[in-house]
């Protein structure tokens, strides 16, 4: 199993919902594997290079173990349950704070999900936490002098492009399975771009942005 995990990391969402499916790996060693992996690169501060802004171990280990059951008695709701992903910190998860990169909005504690998240939540997906992104999601660096810079793949060093800059590290790092941003004029396919790996700018209006701290509310997409 330990060595399952372990490739699992290099493979891609749906190949890892295929194994979760044929029970080659367990969701809850799964989730707990990015939990570690995760916990050294979260965190706030002017200069840091961390990834995750906040995790949600709790709600994490939950969703993981919910999968698991429902694996163990063949009533998986699809193709990516149990797979473990991370979330923008623009995006409101229930009970966490959404700063979307601007110290400004700090302490803003989320009542309920954001329509999208309960939507994966429906869908199986567990939600490991909150990545940091640009300030307000409003460039294409993916700088962030205020909470944090996440690095870049190629050289940690440099800026990972943005604005879903957290969202790119977590998932070039190991750190996230898949990892779900919002794309305004680039947000998504530039720190996509820049790690090598692959961005989707989905049509405006064709996910619902309730529960997403809007930059552009009629180019703003998920």
């Amino acid at each position: 199993m330990s060595s399952e995990i372990q490739d699992a990391e290099r493979a891609s969402a749906a190949e890892i919902g295929r194994r979760l499916e044929q029970g080659r790996i367990d969701a809850r060693d799964l989730t707990e594997r990015y939990l570690a992996r995760a916990a050294p690169l979260t965190g706030h501060g002017a200069g840091s290079r961390c990834v995750y802004a906040r995790l949600a171990e709790d709600r994490a280990r939950r969703e993981a173990a919910a999968a698991w059951d429902r694996a163990r008695r063949g009533l998986r709701r699809g193709p990516l349950d149990g797979v473990p992903v991370s979330w923008k910190d623009n995006f409101d998860l229930a009970g966490l704070r959404t700063d979307a990169g601007a110290p400004e909005l700090a302490g803003r504690v989320a009542a309920r999900d954001a329509e999208i998240v309960a939507r994966a939540a429906r869908a199986g997906l567990v939600s490991l936490g909150k990545t940091h992104l640009s300030e307000l999601a409003f460039s294409g660096l993916g700088y962030n002098g205020q909470t944090a810079t996440p690095p870049n793949r190629y050289d940690p060093d440099a800026v990972p492009g943005g604005s879903s800059a957290g969202a790119a590290a977590s998932v070039a790092g190991g750190l996230a399975a898949a990892a779900i941003g919002t794309d305004t004029g680039g947000s998504v396919r530039i720190p996509a771009a820049w790690n090598g790996l692959v961005g989707l700018k989905t049509t405006a209006g064709s996910l619902p942005m309730a529960g997403v701290t809007p930059l552009s509310p009629t180019l703003d997409t998920i």
